[in-house]
C-alpha cells in the first residue's frame, strides 16, 4: 500500500474503531455492574435498572438510542444515567486514539503485525476501562480482570512481540535485550521482558505502598493496586509500568487535591490513573523514555 493510499484510508480505519469501541463500551458498562456481584456478563441481556425490562435491539444502539430516549427508559420513562453514553463514547474515543497510534498514522493500515498490536492494546484498554469504573463504584480492582492480565502479559507479548520490544527505526527490526543470547528467538526475548514488567510493576508500587503505611500507619496502596500495575507491566514492559506508575501518581496528585479542595473527600481510588498511566504507556512509553534519556544526556 502507498502512502497516499494508506493517508486516504487512515481516516476511515479510525471511524470504524469508534463505532467499535462505541459497541464495546456498551458492554462495559454491563460488567462493570454484573462482575462486583458475581452475575454473568453475558445473561440476561441488558435490561432497565429501574424496571428491569428487557432493552429492545432499538434502545441498545450506543449513545444514540440513549439521546433519543432522552436517557429514559422506553417502558417506566425511569431515569438512565448519563454514565452509560459516556462510558460508551470514552470506550469509542480510546479505540480511536489506540487505531490511529498504532495503525493509521504510522501508515501501517496493510501490515497484520500492527493490526494485532491494536487489538491487544485495544482488549488491555477495555480490561483496564472496566476495572476502572468498578474501582471508583466499589472500591476494588476485581481479581477476575487482574490475575489473568498477569499471567496473559508474557503469552500475549510473545505473540505480538512489539508490544514491549521497540524497533530501532519505523519499518526496523525490533531491539533485542543486550543481555539475553541473540540466538534466542524475537518472542522469547519479548515474554522475559514482558515477565520483568509483571515483577516490576507489581513489586515497585507494592514497595511504595509498604513505606507509605508505615510512614502514615495505615494501608496506603490497596493489593489490587498492585496485581493492577503487575499486569500493566506485562503488557508495557519495565520501563512501561515505571512510566503507567508515574503518570499515574502526577494525574492522581492533581485529581485528588482539587477534589479534596471541592468535595473535603480526601478518598480517590488509584486504579482510574493506573489505567491513563498504563494506556500512555502502551502507546507511546518507549518515546517517551527515550525523549528523557536523550534530554538527559542532552542529546
Amino acid at each position: 500500500m502507498s502512502a497516499a493510499e494508506a493517508a486516504l484510508l487512515a481516516p476511515f480505519a479510525t471511524a470504524f474503531a469508534f463505532l467499535f469501541g462505541l459497541n464495546v463500551g456498551s458492554f462495559l458498562n454491563v460488567v462493570a455492574h454484573r462482575l462486583p456481584l458475581g452475575l454473568s456478563v453475558v445473561r440476561p441481556r441488558s435490561r432497565c435498572p429501574g424496571c428491569l425490562t428487557p432493552i429492545a435491539a432499538r434502545d441498545n444502539i450506543p449513545v444514540i438510542s440513549w439521546a433519543l430516549l432522552r436517557g429514559r427508559c422506553r417502558g417506566c420513562k425511569g431515569r438512565i444515567s448519563a454514565r452509560y453514553a459516556a462510558v460508551e463514547l470514552l470506550c469509542g474515543a480510546l479505540a480511536a486514539w489506540i487505531a490511529y497510534a498504532v495503525v493509521a498514522g504510522p501508515g501501517r493500515l496493510a501490515d497484520g503485525v500492527a493490526w494485532a498490536h491494536a487489538g491487544v492494546v485495544f482488549v488491555a484498554m477495555a480490561a483496564m476501562l472496566a476495572a476502572s469504573l468498578i474501582d471508583l463504584d466499589h472500591r476494588i480492582l476485581p481479581d477476575q480482570l487482574t490475575i489473568p492480565g498477569m499471567w496473559c502479559g508474557p503469552a500475549v507479548a510473545a505473540f505480538v512481540p512489539e508490544l514491549v520490544l521497540r524497533r530501532e527505526a519505523r519499518g526496523g527490526a525490533l531491539e533485542l535485550l543486550t543481555w539475553l543470547p541473540q540466538s534466542w528467538p524475537v518472542p522469547l526475548h519479548a515474554a522475559v521482558l514482558s515477565a520483568i514488567g509483571v515483577a516490576v510493576g507489581g513489586g515497585v508500587i507494592w514497595g511504595l505502598g509498604a513505606v507509605g503505611s508505615r510512614v502514615l500507619g495505615k494501608e496506603a496502596m490497596g493489593f489490587g493496586d498492585v496485581k493492577f500495575l503487575a499486569a500493566i507491566g506485562g503488557f508495557a514492559g519495565p520501563m512501561g509500568a515505571v512510566v503507567a506508575l508515574l503518570l499515574a501518581a502526577l494525574l492522581g496528585s492533581v485529581v485528588g487535591i482539587a477534589r479534596t479542595i471541592m468535595t473535603g473527600d480526601r478518598y480517590m481510588p488509584f486504579g482510574p490513573f493506573l489505567a491513563v498511566g498504563g494506556l500512555v504507556a502502551m502507546l507511546h512509553g518507549a518515546d517517551l523514555v527515550a525523549s528523557y534519556v536523550r534530554t538527559v544526556m542532552g542529546g
